[in-house]
């Protein structure tokens, strides 16, 4: 080979690669590292030297390297192959190509570097393009192994250590190296000082590896996910009763959930003390907001009328056996906070309405007449709010509740050709009483919420946020809540799909949501937002994403959201989604893009049918849908090159899991 100044010196072809370029580069400048051909003959000689080779045995070897470099592209295994740069490897050498220079995507792969390796471990030590830290363990260098002219005094820097120290215990004078010995005491020291330090980036390597196999399980467990873990399966720890003086002289109060859910209530006096109203989200709390005012005016300007005899949940709180609040968390707050003369009414009103004396440290409640099992104690929680809300949140939590019962027994496909059409087949199915109209936006949310997995970003929680962020744009807001409030049956259907067994959808979906107001709120348009998903994830690695996400959710949800995101800048949001989210439909997209087909291409092993996809190959569709085939879109191509590498990573990961 001869020098070209810097133009394409050879080229390859490997058939899973297509065309490689051999450059000779430039070597290392001030301004750069180098690369090419110029920048291995470079890195490697220098290198052979410090092992000790001769000019002229370094320069051979090296030579030696370059001439095998076609071999081991054409013969090699690839052993990392990712949308930026493949690295494959043959007999202890090993080449790196890439098919991108800085931003600039290359026709073909072309060459960054070539290095020999260790029996033992990949070392790589002068490279434009960094590896990971995994390649970089210490060993020896047998693979170097040559006839070294130079003679060898010491066999190892111990020696020479132990020789150093004997001669200061005998003499205080320094013994004095000749200078072939001092260059090989320094050359041993380096070698081994670089050793130790490649010994603790092996190990750091080690530790990376364990956290990427938690990542990915953790990531596993989430794509699975866990429809139907909603509210009324919140975990409620019931403690010790406390006591309490049941009022038998006062007939049962009432409250009715729906026509089969009706619980009776005894009357009875508690100590104040021993109650336990709560303002966090969880247990018997159902709200996600605290009403500082309602508090205050209870405590301050107490109205027995607002209260007592109004019947179902407005009446006197209802509480557990343990003093726990089943509902009325205010108004038990504004009691323990009672002035003097809030105190006096109240006394006062209970004398009229109930002929009861209380004493100063005590209040009249309700309690269950019998106990109560967990989903029982959920619902009645949850249910105590409904038409008292004080947040789109609390709305999401009641409404969950009332429909619970009738969610769990809904079908798995709901049939519709519209969007109108599937709304009113969702509410129709979850009508309790068949003498009323069904409550469409209520039945729709109590489906949305009901197929979200519990998470820190489930849509009951997010709901409150994203209408907070955006409070000067309202109708944004509504815009993205409509349209997934509207398409409920949608994604229920797509989560039952056995055409699609693998997305596990529901998995993703409080998550997608959130990213989808997240997206249009940070985004004023669709490209903008492609644009940056596709610079963000480009060059990231699937599991590094997810071992630093809160909560275990995965990167892909963010590119999920930008992709559905874009449907509500749709002149009619709602609709659009549900075109793409059907079954028929997705179907044509997965084979109109080469996703998936019907059945698999016996001359591509990589082909896939329907029922093979999964959440990253529905991330690509949905990228490409209502788009033209054959749209020529750099940036949208990127993005879908880094869904296909974490897809890729994914199942590496998976595989190896697996294996241990």
């Amino acid at each position: 080979m001869q020098e070209r100044n810097g133009q394409v010196a050879g080229a390859a072809y490997r058939e899973d690669l297509g065309g490689i370029d051999f450059v000779w580069g430039t070597p290392k400048t001030k301004e750069s590292v180098g690369y090419g051909l110029a920048h291995i003959i470079e890195s490697r000689e220098k290198q052979y030297k410090k092992l000790g080779l001769t000019p002229e045995q370094a320069k051979e070897r090296t030579n030696e390297l370059i001439k095998e470099i076609p071999n081991i592209i054409q013969k090699g295994l690839k052993e990392e192959d990712r949308p930026d740069y493949v690295a494959i490897i043959l007999n202890n050498s090993k080449v790196i190509l890439s098919k991108f220079k800085g931003d600039t995507e290359l026709k073909n792969h072309y060459m960054i570097t070539s290095f020999e390796v260790d029996e033992k471990v990949l070392r790589e030590l002068e490279t434009i393009a960094p590896l990971p830290n995994d390649y970089r363990d210490g060993g020896s260098i047998s693979n170097l192994n040559r006839d070294n002219p130079t003679p060898k005094p010491l066999n190892s820097q111990e020696d020479l250590l132990k020789n150093t120290e004997l001669n200061n215990q005998t003499t205080p004078k320094p013994t004095h190296l000749s200078p072939l010995e001092q260059a090989n005491a320094e050359k041993l020291a380096k070698l081994e000082s670089e050793a130790l330090e490649s010994e603790q980036e092996f190990l750091k390597a080690k530790e990376q590896e364990l956290k990427r196999k938690v990542a990915l399980k953790k990531k596993l467990e989430h794509e699975r996910g866990n429809a139907g873990n909603i509210e009324s399966q919140t975990k409620i720890e019931v403690g010790e009763d406390i006591p309490t003086e049941i009022q038998a002289q006062i007939p049962k109060s009432r409250v009715r959930l729906n026509e089969r859910e009706i619980y009776d209530l005894d009357y009875a006096i508690v100590k104040a003390k021993d109650l336990k109203p709560s303002f966090t989200t969880g247990g018997t709390q159902k709200r996600t907001d605290m009403n500082e005012e309602q508090i205050k005016s209870i405590a301050e300007n107490f109205d027995p009328k607002k209260i007592f005899g109004s019947g179902g949940f407005e009446d006197l709180p209802i509480i557990l056996h343990d003093g726990q609040v089943i509902a009325g968390n205010h108004r038990i707050q504004g009691m323990l906070n009672f002035t003097p003369k809030s105190r006096y009414i109240y006394n006062k009103a209970i004398k009229e309405y109930y002929h009861i004396d209380l004493q100063p440290d005590e209040l009249l409640v309700r309690v269950p007449n019998k106990r109560l099992d967990n989903t029982e104690i959920n619902n009645l929680a949850a249910s105590s709010n409904q038409g008292r809300f004080n947040s789109e949140s609390d709305h999401a939590i009641a409404v969950l509740s009332h429909y619970e019962a009738k969610l769990k027994e809904l079908e798995k496909k709901l049939d519709a050709d519209s969007i109108y059409s599937l709304k009113n087949i969702v509410a129709r199915n979850l009508n309790f009483d068949k003498a009323t109209h069904p409550n469409v936006g209520d039945s729709n949310l109590a489906l949305l919420m009901f197929n979200m997995p519990r998470t820190k970003t489930q849509g009951i929680e997010l709901l409150n946020r994203w209408q907070k962020e955006f409070s000067n744009d309202i109708k944004s807001y509504e815009k993205v809540k409509k349209m997934f409030v509207d398409n409920a049956g949608s994604f229920h259907n797509l989560i039952h799909d056995m055409n699609f067994p693998n997305v596990s959808l529901n998995a993703y979906l409080s998550d997608i949501m959130d990213r989808s107001f997240a997206n249009l709120k940070n985004y004023p348009s669709t490209s903008e937002s492609l644009k940056d998903l596709s610079e963000k994830f480009y060059k990231t690695s699937s599991l590094d994403m997810f071992e630093k996400s809160d909560q275990a959710t995965s990167d892909i949800s963010e590119i999920l959201g930008g992709a559905i995101a874009r449907f509500a800048r749709f002149d009619d949001p709602s609709k659009a989604l549900f075109e793409a989210l059907k079954s028929d439909n997705i179907k044509k997209g997965l084979k109109d893009y080469k996703i998936a087909d019907v059945t698999k291409d016996m001359f591509d092993p990589k082909s896939k049918e329907f029922k093979d996809i999964d959440i990253y190959d529905f991330t690509h569709y949905l990228l490409m849908v209502n788009r033209e085939q054959n749209e020529n879109n750099p940036v949208l191509n990127r993005l879908i090159e880094a869904v296909k590498g974490m897809q890729k990573e994914s199942e590496k990961g998976i595989k190896k899991l697996n294996k241990d």
